[in-house]
């Protein structure tokens, strides 16, 4: 049988006796007298392991099982005083086992199970039995066949061990008994399984949020230790809910669960699942437990940036009632990346009329810009938590808290080059647009005229005649266009380019808080559980700086435009020149200094939040519960926006030569190298730097406004206030009829909304308004649970949840169009005289979103070697909008609306429908049959095949139209090899997760991240029993972090950037 080493040291080996009983106590005695004393029991039902070290806490008597005893069943609750042998055969009827009195120890072994026809149709509830000393018994195996499990390979039992006692469709994974998730990022520990995949940040490369079968982090909602989680959302990707999981550290979390069907207990604003996070307390662990981690590591490339993390858990249980745990973490990670990609959305190589349509080739599609780049990021992680937890018969109380900072400074050079048309760009006009049969103006040039210009072969049927002289020439060009002719003849043309120079920093600040008091009261059959609750998230730019070097070049050392080649690889497009001007484009000289400004931003919420839940467990054959509860949270949200600074210098960047940085003369393995290297770079610390002396008014090279970040001017047109309150309450019953068992029920969430912006009227002034709303949502659930045989289960549930809407489109400002000339005149007539003609704004009664799910799953556990399992899924959601773009006034799913004034309003409309259907394959193997070292072996995996769509609701899109999911892959890939044996341990994890949609834009040219995988490698050691020493190799391959590409194809990139591999070693102590 398997030895555990970790939690349950004693659920799998001979003895589940509590960790607070002295090895070695005898006993005997005081058992073979047990059943002359009674005790006072106050076990609820929950899994028959944990039931079963309660009950040997209690009565001092050591209990013992065979591996396959307990897997999967759960206990009877027991209360109030009565002997051991009466609480021990209530504890476990109808759990299908036997227990007997061996000695002093008592062993329990599994019922054995025989299916007939007519069991099959209606199986009898089999009572549990407890048999009197000198029962016959099946032997023991022998201890030389124990396989002591530890490490990652103790993970997986525990995770399966959860997934198959929940009541519902879930995933959870497990920190092993180092405490380390499986990945060294909560986003990327969760990508691991299946339904679920990571999306990634761009620059540092790690996993930022997470989606969940097809729906993005807003649409899914998130609990620590079952108390809801506050989410900023992301103030970058314009979205106010979800949490960003990359401010929490690997450290000091025990398991996550991600409910993918959900009962109504849980929050039910979650479309495509519930991520519960639960967090350590001094009894998950020894009586005194003490752990210390270290970790350092590098970057295997560029300048072999360091990093290091230390984490800490102290627990100590100081008797069998009262336990406290705390840890801590702190962290530093440096990196660099290389980037490059378009600037600008591509254009069409021929002329067109309105960038809102469909129908386009991306194939012959032009680059309008580019941008070549290095950059830096310094991140740093800390944050506590802590648990005190109070146990007695018949009330737990516990204390928590917990809270997390992230800092992120990042730093870019970058060249860019972006085609202009401010100058020699007037074009001759078409008389018919849609003609595309006229020839180029080149090639139709007749004459010359010193007043006129170039004289054309055009006829005035052709070309619009400006000037009416009969002629077309030079003098008739009129509208600015990229291309020869302002009309459908017209091809891709550029008259001149910008050329520039950047250098960006922004340092980015997150936390995320949470602080709880509550507790579990038990009166006999009924079961009370309460909380109350505040959590605190932020998303915020503390300060972000942009300085530009810039000309623009018209004619510049015989050079027109810019053109840009990716005939080599699409992923390293390069920018053509003659010689004089890729030389020029390496000279400082060359780039005027434009501007250096700085901004502050964020997204804040503060939630409140109260809850209680009560459970009856009646002495029902076929009932085994009945539980109501109720929530009200409040939830306060904030965003802003602002400046600080403003500054100018004269000259070029050659007049910044104190503030260079290094040179850099090869990128992405020498693809941009020679003349296509970035080349001159400016120094963080000594830009910086100057930035403060600008700050205290004693810069040598700046003048102009600049303030301390924190004495920011915040702009109120980008800023506002949100309210949200709601109650919620909830019934559902368990049954258990034959071996299904049924929990239906039934959830009522109240929403109630209030929002604060700011109103854009030039005639009644800027001012903040207010609006409110609300809406209910009622959400029935049926989950059924049938146990084929013992091993092999199948579920099944149709269940309702929504999504609130996105706030910022439910924002309350509003911008005010006026005709200031109503007489025509061509004059501005006084503000009293305008006429009000159009306004934009948000939608405060946007409706939530709603969905429909349907779900089934089989799962089959083979003991303790291995698991399987296959999951279908279906979803079908009302009123849902895409995430939306940018600004305040949001321009996604907009309606065009005439008020009885004739005034054209326009705002987000309700949206229509989207649709996610999957199937998630899952499968755990212990390989213990091959010979030898072997035998040791193992291998996991998953696999999730899913589809999407949804209508865009865009006016400019056909009726119907559909685009998949934002951030949601068809395909999702894991798969783990793992190797434990004598203290040796290796793990290798390889993920892969397919393109998917990023956005959506101009000429149906939607961006889409590209395809990627990563392969992990770890190698451990452990020593004194339960420390450790790793080595472990990130993206072994060095894989891209990150692809964006101009349509699904990779004909063209949008951004490529690489971090390279991450080399590291740690050491874990546990005492």
């Amino acid at each position: 049988m398997f030895r555990f080493t970790g939690r349950f040291a004693g659920v799998s080996s001979l003895a589940l006796t509590m960790g607070g009983l002295a090895a070695g106590l005898a006993i005997a005695p005081q058992v073979q007298a047990a059943d002359a004393h009674r005790y006072a029991f106050a076990i609820p039902s929950q899994d028959l392991a944990r039931a079963l070290q309660e009950f040997s806490r209690v009565t001092g008597t050591p209990v013992a099982a065979s591996p396959d005893a307990l897997r999967g069943r759960r206990s009877q609750a027991i209360s109030g005083t009565m002997s051991a042998e009466s609480a021990l055969a209530r504890l476990i009827d109808g759990a299908h086992v036997a227990a007997q009195r061996r000695g002093g120890t008592i062993i329990v072994k599994p019922l054995p199970v025989a299916v007939t026809p007519a069991a099959v149709a209606s199986p009898p509830r089999r009572a549990a039995t407890f048999e009197p000393a000198g029962a016959q018994l099946a032997p023991v195996e022998p201890a030389s066949e124990d396989i002591v499990v530890t490490g990652y390979i103790e993970a997986v039992e525990r995770s399966l061990e959860t997934k198959r006692n929940n009541d519902t469709v879930s995933d959870t994974i497990t920190a092993d008994d180092m405490g380390k998730l499986p990945a060294n990022n909560v986003s990327e520990a969760l990508a691991r399984m299946p339904g679920v995949n990571a999306v990634r940040d761009a620059t540092t490369g790690e996993g930022d949020r997470i989606t969940v079968r097809g729906l993005s982090t807003e649409l899914n909602n998130y609990s620590i230790n079952g108390v809801r989680l506050g989410g900023a959302g992301s103030r970058d990707n314009n979205f106010y809910r979800g949490v960003r999981l990359s401010v929490l550290p690997p450290d000091g979390i025990k398991q996550i669960t991600v409910y993918k069907t959900l009962t109504p207990d849980r929050d039910g604003d979650a479309l495509g699942g519930s991520v519960d996070i639960s967090t350590p307390t001094a009894f998950d662990q020894d009586p005194r437990y003490v752990r210390l981690s270290a970790e350092g590591g590098m970057l295997d490339k560029y300048d072999h940036r360091k990093y290091g993390q230390v984490s800490g858990a102290v627990a100590r249980q100081f008797s069998d009632n009262f336990g406290v745990y705390v840890s801590g973490n702190w962290s530093h990670r440096k990196s660099q990346f290389e980037q490059n990609g378009v600037d600008g959305d591509n254009q069409p190589d021929t002329w067109y009329s309105d960038s809102e349509t469909l129908g386009w080739d991306p194939n012959r599609f032009v680059m309008r810009g580019m941008d070549l780049g290095f950059g830096e990021t310094d991140v740093r992680r800390w944050g506590f938590n802590t648990s005190i937890d109070y146990r007695s018969d018949h009330h737990d109380f516990h204390v928590r808290g917990q809270y997390n900072k992230y800092q992120k400074k990042e730093f870019l050079n970058r060249l860019n080059f972006r085609n202009d048309t401010s100058r020699n760009s007037t074009r001759l006009v078409q008389v018919v647009s849609a003609n595309v049969s006229l020839a180029q103006p080149d090639d139709n040039v007749v004459g010359y005229d010193d007043t006129l210009g170039r004289i054309y072969g055009y006829t005035t049927a052709q070309i619009v005649d400006q000037d009416g002289d009969g002629l077309i020439t030079d003098a008739d060009r009129k509208s600015k266009s990229f291309y020869s002719l302002y009309g459908g003849s017209g091809t891709w043309d550029p008259q001149g380019f910008r050329l520039r120079r950047f250098w960006e920093a922004t340092n980015e600040s997150g936390n995320l808080a949470t602080a709880n008091v509550g507790g579990i009261s038990r009166f006999g059959t009924v079961t009370l559980d309460y909380d109350v609750s505040y959590s605190q998230s932020q998303d915020n730019l503390d300060d972000g700086y942009t300085l530009e070097f810039r000309s623009d070049k018209y004619g510049w050392l015989g050079n027109t435009g810019v053109l840009f080649s990716s005939a080599d690889d699409a992923r390293f497009p390069k920018w053509l020149l003659n010689a004089a001007g890729m030389e020029a484009v390496q000279d400082p000289s060359q780039y005027a200094f434009s501007s250096l400004e700085g901004e502050v931003g964020g997204s804040r919420e503060k939630l409140w939040q109260a809850q209680f839940n009560v459970e009856w467990k009646p002495d029902i054959s076929w009932l085994e519960s009945i539980k109501a509860g109720g929530k009200f949270y409040d939830s306060r949200r904030h965003t802003f926006s602002g400046s600080f600074l403003e500054l100018e210098a004269d000259g070029t960047m050659a007049d910044f030569s104190d503030f260079f940085g290094k040179n850099v003369t090869s990128l992405f393995g020498g693809a941009y190298s020679g003349l296509y290297r970035l080349g001159t770079t400016i120094d963080n610390s000594s830009m910086l730097a100057e930035l403060q002396r600008a700050e205290k008014g004693e810069s040598t090279i700046f003048e102009g406004f600049a303030v301390d970040p924190a004495n920011a001017e915040i702009s109120d047109e980008d800023s506002f206030r949100f309210n949200e309150r709601v109650i919620a309450g909830y019934a559902m019953a368990t049954a258990r009829l034959g071996r299904a068992q049924v929990i239906a029920g039934l959830r009522l969430e109240a929403t109630r909304n209030r929002i604060e912006a700011y109103n854009l009227d030039q005639v009644q002034g800027q001012r903040y308004t207010t609006d409110s709303s609300s809406f209910a949502n009622l959400l029935p659930s049926v989950h059924v649970n049938y146990d084929l045989d013992g091993k092999t289960k199948l579920r099944g549930a149709v269940w309702t949840s929504f999504a609130r809407p996105d706030i910022a489109r439910m924002s309350s400002a509003r911008e005010y169009g006026y005709d200031t000339d109503p007489d025509g005149d061509g004059e501005q007539n006084p503000i009293s005289q305008w006429i009000l003609t159009s306004i934009s704004q948000g939608n405060p009664d946007l409706k939530p979103m709603r969905s429909l799910n349907l779900d089934m799953s089989l799962e089959h556990y083979a003991g303790r070697t291995g698991a399987y399992s296959v999951a279908l899924y279906y979803k079908h959601i009302t009123n849902f909008l895409f995430r939306s773009s940018s600004s305040n006034i949001r321009d996604g799913t907009l309606g065009e609306n005439v008020n009885p004034e004739g005034v054209a309003i326009s705002m987000p409309n309700n949206g229509k429908w989207a649709e996610v259907y999957g199937v998630e394959f899952s499968a755990q193997q212990l390989l213990h049959w091959l010979p030898g070292v072997l035998g040791s072996l193992g291998v996991g995996g998953n696999l999730t095949l899913q589809r999407s769509k949804a209508v865009t609701g865009l006016s400019w899109h056909p009726e119907g139209y559909t685009l998949p999911l934002m951030e949601t892959p068809d395909t999702i890939a894991n798969l783990q090899l793992f190797w434990e044996r004598k203290g040796w341990e290796v793990y290798g994890a390889w993920n892969y997760q397919s393109k998917f949609m990023g956005g959506i834009q101009d000429f149906g040219n939607n961006p889409y991240e590209q395809a990627y995988s990563f392969v992990d490698l770890t190698l451990r050691k452990t020593f004194l029993k339960k420390s450790s020493v790793q080595l472990q190799v990130q993206n072994l391959f060095d894989a891209h972090t990150y692809w964006e590409t101009v349509s699904s194809g990779t004909g063209a990139s949008r951004a490529y950037i690489k971090n390279g591999r991450t080399i590291s070693l740690g050491f874990n102590l546990i005492f």
